[in-house]
């Protein structure tokens, strides 16, 4: 049975775009730019909630992971190159969420988010429990979030060892007798 021939009858004759998303197990891409916005704000129990909703909607785990690496791409080439925010591929949602993100968010996070979602998506593909793998890659992100970057690390170490040179010791002389 083809895909669409399963997509009438899973739906009872009425095909509608919420129900292939589901027997494909796709997530909605409003609700993926949600979870993006929860994990980057560090919200970690409306992250997991969300994870969760869209878990039990039928939305698979690594897909969903696919599409939150996906979007995460989208900002950080939205970052570098604001003008394929006029693309017709994008929709209205990814478009100005996009940008909002792009503009708050700095290459190194992008990256950093980057990385932990490609890690991510090979533990929930050899995972038992794929939905508890990529629950503990949203813990990752979401404590992450608000780490400072390397860059960001170095310059704060900088400061703070010039704030808190010691004065230099000059050791006495032994006096002679």
């Amino acid at each position: 049975m083809s895909i669409f021939d399963q997509a009438i009858a899973y739906s009872n004759g009425k095909v509608s775009t919420v129900s292939v998303r589901t027997m494909l197990g796709l997530a909605d891409q409003a609700r993926i730019i949600d979870l993006f916005e929860f994990v980057m704000k560090g919200n970690i129990v409306s992250a997991l909630s969300e994870l969760r909703s869209q878990y039990d909607a039928g939305a698979d785990p690594f897909m969903i992971l696919t599409e939150l690496s996906d979007f995460n791409h989208l900002v950080t080439r939205l970052r570098l190159t604001p003008e394929i925010a006029g693309d017709l591929f994008l929709t209205e949602e990814e478009r100005l969420r996009g940008l909002d993100f792009s503009q708050k968010l700095s290459i190194p996070v992008l990256s950093r988010n980057w990385q932990i979602l490609l890690k991510g998506l090979q533990e929930v593909n050899k995972a038992a429990r794929p939905i508890q793998a990529a629950e503990m890659i949203l813990i990752r992100l979401t404590h992450t979030a608000d780490l400072p970057t390397l860059d960001e690390a170095l310059k704060k170490l900088t400061q703070e060892k010039n704030l808190l040179q010691l004065p230099k010791i000059i050791p006495i002389k032994k006096p002679t007798m």
